[in-house]
């Protein structure tokens, strides 16, 4: 038993590749399909977006109106443009563009646009995070190598896409004139906001000056003559309300006269006077004519009498307007004199008051002019920004799209196709690295180190209608199908193997495996079968202490086995049983597992010595080397052995390790076999292995 370690058989060609994914095609093709089902329910679940575009070309312009009178300008190179025009795109993808944008109402109170932002800024209220928003969706993009470019918006409703569209359109010719005409928006808000403070702090300098007139009292310039020529004429006032009194003083010394001067009315008093002196006259020429005691002299009498008391009434009343004339002239000057005083104290006051008004009159003239100056500073840049003319103008302004620009179905599958794809090959990689299997040839000599033996076939890959569903029976009824074949052409390895063992007589050949359930049963009983119709005495042992399968699939009625021989129970020729198509079985009884070390026993190699004698091929069903130790103290009398490994399924370290067990005990094996092999599914993708060609095979087997 010669064992060749082949461990690297070189690189792999690219059909082997091939024929090693196409061993996981199945799973590979439905994960391919899920993921292409997939993509198309996402896409039909998703919200369309619809894209909105603007075009504009760029044509550079004098910086300000005064140069279109200049020399022209040199013209661009192809590359100075090509640079232009892309830091052109740069500029409208800026956040100074997309500020400018949220200048119109109706991109601000935009509520997705808001949605989003919240995701940034929790309140939805950052220009910051609103202009972060806007960029998300907006494209700029160059048409070929002309100087066209679009500016492009993506949105859930068509007719925002292109509101907002025109509006990063014209937002992105503001801030290129601004920057041309050297007032950047970030420049130009900082000059407002300094001109706004300008304005409020001359604001507030006029305030206080107002504010301290209005706490002092100070209704005219304190340094003007006015308040000079004031104090003259209540001085003068003064003077003639004085004098007034003392008139009207004297007027009151004199009001018991006869005559009284002045501003008080007496001429009732000069009327009552004028009548008491004609009564009185009356008097004397009656009293003269009639004497006192005349009626008519009496009668004159008290006439007199009367006007002399209505005179003396009247004086009364005059004496009475005198001296309230008097005292009212008395009472206006002194009231002059007051108010002359609080004038003088008042202009004393706003002297002082005045100095401190000039001063803060001085700061108000101050802030005015700095503001008047800043004021003219920004009227001149919004002037120069009036006639400055933009590198670009709009060609094309964005109307609402009457078809989403996505999701798109097509591309959606097609990555979803790409995904799959790349899950499959990466799921079929893992599975060939995690869970390694013997599949072809190659994998045997590289993975194991030992020759292949051959490839068992199960029987229905190889016979399309098989007449049995017992696979030992089968190279009965189809013995020249290939399912046969592989049980002849694994046999002749195995004897040929043999041969080179220094012994005499037939050649014993043990069948064993690293697991239970691999088909050594089939494999040892189908050999026996088909060297037996071909006439190779033949003799099967079934050496499984435990399971008996060789006894349990040919003949389960046997009352006696080797063992019961080897305890001189019987004969050896008692226990044979010979097949139907002349192979010899020696079959084992229950309890034969209580033996202890049976294989060693002098017995047993007595009996193989016989079989040898008698037959040209004897076949050991031997038990799983990994299960118990039975295989291993066997090897010394085997020439050859075959380690039977379940195509697919068996992992490689189990094999490995049922080699090792085999090489501690100085042993070796003839090969590895695959048994239970899929035909149809290995000449698809078990590249390197002789199943690989059976389409072309095919026609030398006969299934019937």
């Amino acid at each position: 038993m010669n064992q060749e370690t082949i461990r690297d058989p070189g690189p792999q060609d690219l059909a082997g590749l091939f024929s090693r994914l196409k061993r996981h095609l199945p799973l590979s093709v439905a994960i391919v399909a899920a993921m292409l089902v997939l993509a198309y329910v996402g896409t039909k679940l998703m919200s369309p977006k619809y894209t909105a575009t603007t075009q504009l070309q760029y044509a550079p312009a004098a910086t300000l109106a005064r140069d279109a009178g200049a020399q022209a300008q040199r013209s661009l190179t192809d590359q100075e443009r090509d640079a232009a025009i892309s830091a052109q795109l740069q500029i409208v993808s800026s956040l100074p563009v997309a500020k400018q944008v949220l200048r119109d109402k109706a991109v601000l109170n935009n509520a997705r646009l808001r949605e989003v932002a919240k995701s940034m800024d929790p309140s939805g209220q950052s220009i910051d995070a609103l202009a972060s928003a806007l960029l998300a969706n907006v494209a700029a993009a160059r048409v070929g190598q002309t100087p066209l470019f679009t500016v492009s918006y993506t949105d859930a409703n068509p007719l925002d896409a292109a509101r907002i569209a025109n509006a990063f359109s014209r937002a992105y010719l503001a801030v290129q004139a601004q920057q041309k005409a050297g007032t950047e928006d970030g420049g130009k808000t900082d000059l407002n906001k300094q001109l706004e403070l300008l304005g409020q702090r001359a604001r507030q300098a006029d305030a206080a000056v107002a504010a301290y007139r209005l706490r002092n009292n100070i209704v005219v310039d304190p340094t003007s003559s006015g308040q000079g020529d004031a104090l003259t004429d209540m001085n003068n006032s003064l003077a003639g309300a004085r004098g007034e009194a003392a008139q009207a003083a004297v007027r009151g010394q004199a009001s018991g006269s006869t005559v009284i001067s002045g501003g008080v009315d007496t001429s009732a008093l000069s009327s009552l006077r004028q009548q008491r002196a004609e009564a009185a006259r009356d008097l004397a020429g009656l009293s003269a004519r009639y004497g006192d005691r005349n009626p008519q002299v009496i009668d004159a009498r008290q006439r007199v009498a009367e006007l002399d008391k209505s005179v003396e009434r009247e004086m009364s009343s005059v004496s009475r307007s005198v001296r309230a004339e008097s005292d009212a002239a008395r009472a206006r000057a002194a009231s002059i004199e007051s108010s002359l005083a609080q004038t003088q104290g008042r202009l004393a006051s706003n002297v002082r008051a005045g100095v401190e008004l000039a001063e803060l009159q001085r700061q108000a003239d101050a802030a005015r002019q700095l503001y008047s100056n800043l004021l003219a500073t920004v009227g001149q840049q919004t002037t120069n920004l009036a006639i400055v003319q933009p590198d670009a103008q709009i060609v094309v302004e964005a109307v609402p799209p009457l078809k989403p620009s996505s999701p798109r179905l097509l591309i959606n599958l097609l990555v979803g196709f790409a995904l799959g794809t790349a899950l499959a090959l990466a799921l079929a990689y893992l599975r060939e690295r995690w869970s390694q299997t013997i599949n072809t040839i190659d994998d045997i000599q590289r993975l194991l180190g030992v020759d292949f033996l051959n490839s068992i076939p199960t029987l229905t890959s190889a016979i399309d209608k098989p007449r049995t569903k017992d696979p030992a029976e089968a190279v009965i009824l189809h013995p020249m199908s290939s399912y046969a074949e592989a049980f002849r052409s694994l046999a002749t390895t195995l004897i040929f193997d043999a041969r080179e063992a220094p012994t005499e007589g037939g050649r014993v050949i043990g069948v064993t495996s690293a697991l239970p359930r691999e088909g050594k049963t089939t494999t040892t009983t189908s050999m026996a079968r088909v060297l037996a119709m071909a006439s190779t005495k033949v003799a099967i042992i079934d050496a499984d202490l435990r399971r008996r399968s060789v006894t349990q699939a040919m003949c389960p009625d046997a009352a006696i086995g080797w063992t019961n021989a080897l305890n001189g129970e019987a004969t050896l020729r008692d226990v044979m049983i010979t097949d139907q198509t002349g192979a010899v079985i020696l079959p084992i009884t229950p309890g034969a597992e209580k033996s202890q070390r049976i294989f060693e026993t002098e017995a047993f190699k007595d009996m193989i010595a016989t079989l040898r004698r008698e037959f040209e091929v004897i076949l050991i069903d031997t038990a799983p080397v990994l299960a118990v130790v039975d295989t291993r103290t066997m090897i010394p009398q085997l020439d050859s052995l075959a380690l039977l490994t379940h195509w697919r399924r068996t992992p490689v370290k189990a094999v490995r390790a049922a080699l090792h067990q085999i090489e501690t005990v100085g042993g070796s094996v003839a090969g590895v076999a695959m048994t239970m092999v899929n035909l149809k599914t290995q000449a698809q993708s078990g590249y390197g292995d002789a199943s690989y060609y059976y389409t072309d095979m095919k026609e030398y087997y006969v299934s019937n």
